[in-house]
């Protein structure tokens, strides 16, 4: 067994007789809800049986999909293994053809629908069990909780009389396996809520947000989702809120969760992100 990656989760590599798998351990600090685990298997292992390229859950002896152990502090740490998938993160070549990969990919996802499942529901800008902590950012805390309220006005408005279903909530280049003979194969779905296919490719567009050809990748994206599904009909508005929504929910995260101070060019970015936005 060898570390594999280390972010939220610890990711190991396990070499066994039965084959190859990737142990997760997740972290001390509980952030989805209760019946995530159970949720994530079920429906990676409906998309395995759908003919998807998605790795499958190894169940345990129970039957369940994770166990649950302490650790040398006798904190409980929540454990789920997955079959391994070989190849290469699409973050290390990406540019607009793989962007395009990645926006076919995320519309098979969408045409699977499923409603049910006891996940969080992405129906807040800070959907996570964590606490409000944008206010507390230094100069620009006022501007991050004015972004948050305008921002949330806009996802009230794309919840109204609306059913929500499953989507991936992380399908960022970094979560997709380039893998030989299958494809980009998605990973890590731990993050997936109930939410609408227009907040889900938000995510994936705030992931190109720092680089210079965003804008090629974006429309590359936009046209590999095309030759599935329908582009969602949403306005610029909505989606660069949405996207916006994305950058706060990300930085609360990093708020809550760091064990120092976070750089200050981090921070800089979001609080002149957030100003952008309210001066729109």
């Amino acid at each position: 067994m060898t570390r594999a990656a280390e972010s939220f989760n610890t990711v190991y590599r396990v070499e066994a007789a039965e084959g190859t798998f990737a142990l997760r351990v997740g972290p001390v600090l509980r952030i989805h809800a209760e019946g995530t685990a159970r949720a994530e298997a079920a429906w990676q292992r409906a998309l395995v049986a759908d003919g998807l390229a998605v790795p499958d859950v190894v169940l345990a002896s129970s039957g369940e999909p994770m166990v649950v152990v302490n650790d040398a502090d006798g904190r409980p740490r929540t454990c789920v293994l997955f079959t391994w998938i070989r190849g290469r993160s699409l973050r290390t070549r990406l540019g607009p053809a793989r962007a395009r990969m990645l926006g076919q990919l995320m519309a098979r996802l969408h045409t699977f629908v499923l409603r049910d499942a006891d996940v969080l529901r992405a129906d807040k800008v800070l959907y996570w069990l964590l606490p409000d902590r944008l206010g507390d950012v230094p100069t620009h805390g006022k501007a991050l909780s004015e972004a948050r309220n305008s921002v949330q006005a806009l996802i009230d408005e794309l919840w109204t009389d609306r059913t929500p279903q499953l989507i991936h909530g992380d399908l960022t280049p970094a979560n997709v396996i380039e893998a030989p003979g299958l494809g980009p194969v998605p990973i890590d779905f731990q993050d997936l809520v109930l939410g609408f296919p227009e907040q889900d490719i938000s995510i994936t567009l705030a992931a190109f947000g720092r680089r210079d050809d965003r804008t090629a990748m974006t429309e590359a994206f936009r046209d590999g989702y095309s030759t599935i599904r329908s582009w969602p009909d949403i306005s610029d508005t909505m989606m660069s809120g949405l996207i916006v929504a994305r950058g706060l929910h990300q930085l609360n995260l990093s708020l809550a969760t760091a064990t120092g101070p976070l750089p200050q060019d981090y921070l800089d970015y979001h609080g002149t992100r957030a100003q952008a936005w309210l001066a729109r």
